[in-house]
């Protein structure tokens, strides 16, 4: 399907075979899904107005004013936007980095942080269709994960969870999907949890300190390379090239009127994300 579709797309770009979430070509969501460019970015199309403005607005004022520059280490590059003109339709895209890479055996997660996944502007069937989202994972934990590639050291193969699968996720079977996408059973997932934990409390003390902004619906994507976990010997206490967290899709972003409002934003469902990775994998890690 991916490379049949990238036939059809001007020289240079194709189907961004990474992505795990979001809008797709194949549930006719999104005219193309994420692209990828030779020049080693990703291309996110602009389908949904005005949240796509907002997400825009937001990832130029993180680069452009320094009140928004604590998210800068914490969010992909952003390149402004691009139109690509594809079977005859002009669609605009939003150019980010793509931190997968370089990767060989790229593992990638997308984790939606919170309970609440609307914003204060949207209508009561809005959040009525977001709250019947992912109930069994948001509820019991405050985020969901809709979806998650991974390469299993153990078979030498990849396997891949959609959103379909993602939605049953609950108390028992969240644990076991982190402990898959982290090949818990391989000796070196003890570091690269360890890596990641400490990413985790680098954005959530950002979170926790910045009173510009509310965000909803936002997501983390966690990204390794499992080549490189594979072949990893040294361990050091900086975050490896090799692996990384990001904050992605801000397409509900509100003005926080310098206030902090941790039910709004979710703050305790960010922190039990932390400690559930946490205490969950480190007892995974000791049976």
């Amino acid at each position: 399907m991916d490379k049949q579709f990238s036939k059809l797309l001007p020289d240079g770009f194709a189907a961004f075979e990474n992505q795990v979430a979001g809008h797709n070509l194949k549930d006719g969501r999104s005219p193309t899904g994420i692209l990828k460019s030779a020049d080693g970015f990703v291309l996110k199309p602009v389908t949904k107005h005005p949240q796509s403005e907002t997400e825009i607005g937001f990832y130029e004022s993180i680069f452009i004013h320094e009140k928004y520059a604590c998210f800068r280490p914490f969010v992909p590059e952003f390149k402004g936007t691009t139109v690509l003109n594809i079977l005859g339709l002009d669609i605009t895209f939003l150019k980010l980095q793509d931190i997968t890479k370089g990767y060989i055996k790229p593992c990638v997660m997308d984790v939606k942080i919170g309970s609440q996944t609307w914003d204060p502007n949207a209508t009561e069937s809005k959040r009525k269709t977001e709250d019947e989202k992912y109930q069994l994972s948001k509820k019991e934990f405050g985020f969901c994960i809709p979806g998650y590639q991974v390469y299993n050291l153990s078979s030498g193969s990849f396997n891949k969870m959609g959103k379909d699968q993602g939605r049953l996720l609950d108390k028992s079977t969240l644990p076991q999907a982190l402990r898959e996408f982290f090949n818990v059973n391989f000796s070196q997932s003890p570091f690269l949890i360890e890596r990641f934990l400490q990413r985790l409390v680098a954005i959530l003390d950002m979170w926790n300190s910045q009173k510009e902004v509310h965000i909803y619906s936002s997501s983390l994507l966690f990204a390794y390379d499992a080549h490189q976990l594979e072949l990893f010997k040294t361990e050091t206490s900086d975050l490896p090239c090799w692996m990384n967290i990001m904050m992605i899709d801000f397409a509900h972003v509100v003005p926080a009127c310098n206030k902090h409002n941790r039910a709004l934003l979710e703050f305790k469902d960010l922190t039990y994300l932390m400690v559930t990775c946490e205490s969950r994998l480190s007892g995974m890690q000791q049976t």
